[in-house]
Order: C-alpha cells, then sequence, then structure tokens
C-alpha cells in the first residue's frame, strides 16, 4: 500500500463532528449503519454486531441505552471504542473513555478528533519513513501508556 493510500485509510477513519452525530435516540441497527456509514476505510474490516454492542454496554464501555435508544453520548462512546480496541486491551480503553476527572463525553470526543487530525498530518509529513520507524513509534507510545496507568 502506498503512502497516499494509507493517508486516504486514515482519514477515512476520522470521526464525525460531535454537532454532526444524531442528537435524538438511535435503535442499535441504527447505530451500526451510522458507523458504518461514516467510517469507509473500516468497511468490510469492522464487522460491528448488536452483540458487539451489547457486550460493550455490558463491559461499562458505552452507556446503556434508555428505552433501546442510544444516546449520542453513546454513539461518540462507541466510535472511539471501535478506533481503540484495534490496539488498546479494553480495561484501558475503558479507563480512557471514563477518566477519574470527570471529563465529559462530548469534550472528550472533541479531543479525541483533534488528536485524529494531529496524527494524520504528521503522518502525511513522514513520506517515505521504513515501517520499522513506525514500529518503533507505536511501541513506544504502547510503553507510555502501560506507563500512565501504573
Amino acid at each position: 500500500m502506498t503512502h497516499q493510500m494509507i493517508v486516504e485509510h486514515l482519514q477515512g477513519c476520522i470521526l464525525p463532528e460531535w454537532n454532526t452525530l444524531p442528537d435524538f435516540g438511535l435503535y442499535k441497527d441504527q447505530m451500526i449503519s451510522f458507523v458504518n456509514r461514516a467510517l469507509p476505510s473500516l468497511s468490510g474490516k469492522l464487522d460491528l454486531t448488536a452483540s458487539m454492542i451489547n457486550n460493550y454496554v455490558k463491559a461499562g464501555l458505552i452507556d446503556r441505552p434508555v428505552g433501546k435508544k442510544y444516546s449520542r453520548e453513546s454513539l461518540a462512546q462507541l466510535f472511539m471504542v471501535i478506533l481503540l480496541k484495534l490496539t488498546t486491551p479494553m480495561d484501558t480503553v475503558k479507563t480512557l473513555l471514563h477518566p477519574k476527572d470527570g471529563t465529559e463525553t462530548q469534550a472528550l470526543y472533541t479531543l479525541f478528533r483533534r488528536y485524529q487530525d494531529q496524527v494524520v498530518s504528521e503522518f502525511q509529513q513522514q513520506e517515505g519513513a521504513a515501517p520499522l520507524l513506525y514500529a518503533l513509534k507505536s511501541s513506544a507510545l504502547q510503553y507510555v501508556m502501560r506507563l500512565s496507568e501504573e
């Protein structure tokens, strides 16, 4: 895969702006459909199911539905879980999405998006970098994450 193709893939994983998320309750099937449309780069790789959403709720990763409808906050949490779970242990994901300082979901989601933009921008500027560089960065960042949990 070329550098430009990877950049396009990463751009296809950038989450929608908070104000574009539905501010009314969504049923599980609507959440799945919304997520699949919003993350075209993960289409065919995501395989998000209703039982996965149930498991995320049971694990405390996303807020419980009210009357079978999920809130905007739940949808935002689901987006972040989907992207973080690719490389991050679920216990860590839970800690990140429910910080002890009480940060609201909207603020956390907005920060998450800003960090996504920053990561894609940095990656765009590293055209021609060796895969070893990415492996080392990934390893170092995972190590930092583990240290911050101690």
